[in-house]
This record gives structure tokens, sequence and C-alpha cells, in this order.
């Protein structure tokens, strides 16, 4: 293969690797410019030494460098905001009955709630969903 087969090679592997951003393409990318390189200075003269290296290249960078690169983009995938709050347990602070709102206190923060029970102030709740900004509760079982 020529010097510009191997760059579109590489520039399909960079564009495909845009798309999916699963690191692997980029890797394959990556050794396609320096397949690419090395035939440009007429150092691999043949496809078979070509695709040889090519490999290779690749099989080194997915063994070294994804694994690097994967710990500084990979983000952690905890729970945040107002689902964390789902399975949380707190109190009422004012009367909630069905088709109204009212208040819940959970992890010291007050928040609109609404529940298809009645429930007294000072009743123990348990978070069970989200409806926009407000918390879906029932009495927890004790």
């Amino acid at each position: 293969m020529t010097f510009l087969e191997w760059i579109l090679v590489a520039i399909v592997c960079g564009a495909i690797e845009i798309f999916t951003a699963g690191f692997w393409f980029l890797w394959l990318a990556i050794a396609g410019v320096v397949v690419a390189l090395l035939v440009q200075f007429g150092l691999l003269p043949s496809l078979e030494l070509q695709l040889l290296i090519f490999a290779l290249i690749t099989l080194l960078l997915i063994i070294f460098t994804r694994p690097l690169v994967m710990k500084f983009v990979k983000s952690n995938d905890a729970v945040s905001n107002v689902k964390a709050l789902i399975g949380q347990h707190g109190i009422t602070i004012s009367r909630i009955v069905p088709m109204q709102f009212g208040q819940v206190k959970v992890n010291g923060e007050i928040w609109t709630a609404i529940s298809e029970e009645e429930l007294e102030e000072n009743t123990r709740i348990e978070v069970i969903g989200i409806d926009g900004v407000k918390l879906l509760v029932k009495k927890a079982s004790t």
C-alpha cells in the first residue's frame, strides 16, 4: 500500500473513533499514521511487512496505552444528585394527603413531596421515586 492509502486508513479509523469514543479505533489510526510514515521513508517495501507492523503497533498501543487513557477519561458512574435520594429515609415536616403536596426532610434538606397515602407530620418516610423536583414518598416500614 502507498503512503496515501495508509493515511486514508488512519483518517477512516480516526473518524470511526470520533463517533464511537471507545478508544479502540484511535490506536488503529495512530498505527496507520506510523506505517504511512515508514512507507514514505521506504522502510516497509512489502504489503505483508506493512500489515505485520500495523498489527504489532496496534497491539502494543492497546496493551500499554489504552488502560492509562481509560483511567484518565473514565467517569465515575456513582449515583448523584436527586437520584441518590431514592431509598433514603426521612421525616415529614408537614401533613401530606393524596393529590396534595407536603414537605419532607431527607438528609438534612427540605423537599416538596407527594404520596399516595395520607401521612401526618413527623411520620418516618422512605423515598420511592422522583417526579420532577418532587419526591415520591411512602410511610417507612419499621
